[in-house]
């Protein structure tokens, strides 16, 4: 990494002298850029609607993906003869849930007594 560092600043310095010396009492900068200044307009124009576009075309999906992120909420469905909430509300069942909980109880305690 330090040595491509150190070689781009050396051809960075060497590119800037050479660019730098006058010819015609002009810096050879100067005539390059008169030759190839419209070809560079042309191309940075270029470069710049493709970047605006892809731009506005990355937009645009990362609304539709965010737009289609949204949750859907639907109304619930569910028939009443489906549900098992009614058959809970038995009274009869409860009373025979509430008797098995009291027979584990009394289990329980038989054997803590007897340990």
């Amino acid at each position: 990494m330090i040595g491509f560092l150190f070689k781009f600043t050396i051809s960075f310095a060497v590119s800037f002298v050479l660019l730098s010396f006058e010819f015609n009492e002009k810096p050879m900068f100067y005539h390059l850029s008169s030759y190839f200044g419209p070809i560079g307009t042309d191309i940075q124009d270029t470069l710049n609607k493709k970047v605006k576009k892809g731009f506005s075309e990355s937009k645009k999906i990362g609304k539709e993906l965010f737009h289609n992120a949204d949750p859907k909420i639907m109304g619930d469905q569910i028939q009443s003869k489906q549900s098992s909430s009614l058959y809970d509300q038995d009274p009869e069942n409860e009373f025979i849930l509430e008797e098995i909980r009291r027979d584990e109880v009394r289990k329980l305690d038989e054997l803590i007594k007897k340990h």
